[in-house]
């Protein structure tokens, strides 16, 4: 019968024990999270009309619930007082009154289209591109964390 021994486990377990776990995810996630940012004001930048928009994209500081921590990337705010849409009443008819648009649902318009304007997916393009920066970014917070303990 095979025998084996492992040396130096219970040193990797007890690093890992003592590492405040709640601490090390939400400083990969805030240290991260520029470079998704930056990728998505670059997809947005290519269908910029007025900016503002582009100019409201920011990232919330990271959050936790029951699945774990994460953040946002997403735009704020209303589109400048020119920018206006039609309210529309439940029976469908156009109610007259005017009401402005939010950033977030010109984002959204954007990347899934409507039924007279063509999908253009920035958000999942941006995401694809920052992905393998974005991950060496957070092991090297992690690998920064872990060494300093």
């Amino acid at each position: 019968m095979a025998k084996f021994e492992i040396r130096g486990l219970d040193d990797m377990m007890q690093a890992l024990n003592a590492l405040e776990v709640e601490e090390v995810a939400a400083k990969m996630l805030e240290e991260s999270v520029p470079i998704l940012e930056q990728e998505v004001k670059k997809e947005v930048s290519r269908h910029k009309d007025t900016g503002d928009m582009y100019e409201s994209i920011g990232s919330t500081g990271a959050r936790r619930n029951q699945r774990g921590y994460y953040i946002c990337v997403r735009p704020t705010g209303y589109a400048s007082a020119k920018k206006w849409r039609n309210a529309r009443t439940k029976g469908g008819k156009r109610a007259g009154k005017k009401v402005r648009v939010r950033n977030m649902e010109k984002m959204v318009y954007l990347e899934y289209g409507t039924s007279k304007q063509r999908a253009t997916p920035v958000l999942s393009r941006a995401t694809r591109r920052a992905e393998k920066d974005v991950i060496s970014k957070m092991q090297e917070v992690f690998n920064r964390e872990v060494d300093g303990k």
